[in-house]
């Protein structure tokens, strides 16, 4: 017991960075962990708002319960695909297998301290959407001591049965994917249909709450049948029964303790044929050495990078998507879009499509730029061998303008097929054209300023898997809401503007705004980011 716990601290604190930010300062240890509790407390904040929606419409009914069900399933569906997102990079072909399969501890240890990190992470992002939603209950419910006992065991034990799925998937995946050359494809082909599904429930919640509220029993029933924690909990906040608890505690426990053992049987065969397969390069062919520019060079390493990462490819990427698939319904169904501002005091005709469209397709440049930050990672994803890279006879500035290129070398394109979709679908002026051209140059520029900026402020060079750094580090986190809060600015802007100025005018007034914050960004990066670069040490 104290090899795990001694283990399991070891390789938790590590981990743990994402929710500290570094402050020199005397009173940093207040101030690093302000940010990380104002995002938790938003997003628990909508949820609590989207459980009370629920619960009102299912008063009438008396149906409130059916609250709990529809939560306990949501955090199910999103922990495994969250899961299933993070089950390659958390258990298989880690950087510290070398370090920690040497030591005198036994191999099923090593595993169980993977999963049990893997459930630790997973009970926090489920603690998001449950703690609201019984924290909504019991606001707007009468319950009595046995509800809250209960809803304690639940919030602990439910990420278990998610876990498990996700461990014996990303088990499948990994073993059968390590046997091909492209094992990374079918993995960003799923996350994206499940990002494209989701995005889909957004824009039709408010039906989805209707139609869940006319069909509460039912949909009840099917999940309670479906999904057994989900009939557990209601039954037990219905009717509680000590015994009910007692049979689901170990039923969980035993759950967890049989996939370590399963896993343990077939999970060092399957990592040690990863690792072979990423070394299956050679060739008895004679080798053919190119030679090419520094910064030529540096962006196929860059690019090269980029590409063998699954997860830095999805989490980059998925913002790209989207802006195509909007960019195609803005073209197909108009009429949708136009009801979306109708519905907020905007009344907007297909008539009026020509006005409206180069400032709609101006707001999706903003959201496919700001809300994509491939640079926030680059830096913290050199690892160990970032010391080669400063050791490299290039000057810093070209290193760091490398990186910035290639992440705008994989934006640009997709951008700008955006606008040209639109440009042939609408009819769109020339200048208005150029505009929207030059922004899909600018933008993108600014996203990827701000992301190498934060990442040269908060790296993490020390991360075991790629997932660290691309979904939990500081420096994505904060890249991610300065794009937010840019995104959130440029639309107020477009809206705000368009009466008094017009159409083109407020394009070229907001991207004279744009050309100046990255004029800004600029110099910043001249002054700053190269000796930031060179303070960095591994």
């Amino acid at each position: 017991m104290k090899k795990i716990w001694s283990l399991l601290k070891a390789c938790l604190s590590n981990d743990m960075e994402l929710f500290v930010l570094n402050n020199k300062s005397k009173d940093g240890k207040k101030k690093s962990k302000a940010l990380p509790i104002v995002i938790y407390c938003f997003l628990a904040l909508c949820m609590f708002a989207y459980a009370n929606m629920f619960i009102d419409n299912l008063k009438q009914t008396h149906l409130e319960y059916v609250t709990l069900s529809l939560f306990v399933f949501l955090s199910f569906i999103l922990t495994i695909i969250e899961g299933i997102y993070k089950t390659g990079n958390l258990l298989f072909n880690c950087k510290d297998d070398d370090l920690l399969l040497s030591l005198p501890i036994k191999k099923s240890t090593v595993l169980f301290v993977r999963i049990f990190k893997f459930y630790l992470f997973e009970l926090l992002f489920n603690s998001v959407f449950m703690i609201p939603a019984i924290a909504a209950y019991a606001v707007n419910c009468d319950v009595g001591a046995s509800f809250y006992v209960v809803s304690f065991f639940m919030l602990i034990l439910l990420p278990v049965i998610p876990v498990v799925i996700s461990c014996i998937i990303g088990a499948i995946t990994s073993g059968l994917a390590s046997r091909f050359k492209y094992k990374n494809l079918v993995q960003i082909i799923i996350t994206s249909i499940v990002f494209c599904l989701l995005m889909y429930v957004s824009f039709n919640l408010n039906e989805i709450i209707k139609n869940l509220a006319e069909n509460a029993t039912s949909l009840n029933d099917i999940i309670t049948k479906l999904y057994y924690p989900a009939g557990a909990f209601v039954n037990m906040v219905i009717d509680f029964k000590i015994m009910d608890l007692l049979i689901f505690i170990p039923i969980n426990i035993g759950l967890l303790a049989l996939i370590v053992f399963l896993l343990s049987l077939v999970y060092f065969k399957i990592n040690t044929r990863v690792k072979s397969v990423s070394s299956r390069k050679s060739s008895n062919k004679a080798a053919v050495i190119k030679s090419n520019s520094p910064m030529k060079a540096l962006i196929k390493k860059e690019l090269k990078r980029f590409t063998s990462s699954p997860v830095f490819i999805t989490n980059a990427g998925i913002g790209l998507v989207f802006y195509l698939i909007l960019c195609v319904s803005v073209c197909i169904k108009f009429d949708l879009f136009a009801s979306m501002f109708s519905s907020q005091g905007v009344k907007i005709t297909e008539a009026d499509a020509a006005l409206y469209i180069p400032l709609i397709t101006y707001g999706l440049i903003c959201f496919a730029s700001f809300l994509t930050s491939i640079t926030s990672s680059m830096i913290s994803l050199e690892g160990r061998s970032f010391n080669i890279l400063k050791s490299l006879p290039i000057e810093t500035s070209k290193i760091l303008l490398s990186k910035v290129l290639t992440a705008v070398l994989v934006m640009i394109p997709c951008i700008i097929i955006g606008v040209i979709i639109i440009f042939i679908f609408f009819n769109i002026s020339i200048v208005q054209l150029l505009i929207l051209l030059v922004a899909s140059f600018v933008l993108p520029l600014i996203s990827e300023l701000v992301g190498i900026i934060m990442n040269l402020k908060y790296p993490k060079m020390d991360a075991q898997t790629d997932a660290e750094v691309v979904k939990q580090s500081t420096s994505s986190t904060m890249s991610v809401f300065i794009g937010m809060a840019l995104l959130g600015l440029s639309i107020f802007g477009l809206i705000y503007l368009k009466e008094p100025l017009g159409s083109t005018l407020c394009l070229l007034t907001i991207l004279g705004i744009h050309c100046l914050i990255l004029f800004g960004l600029l110099i910043y990066m001249k002054k700053k980011s190269v000796n930031e670069f060179n303070d960095i040490n591994v």
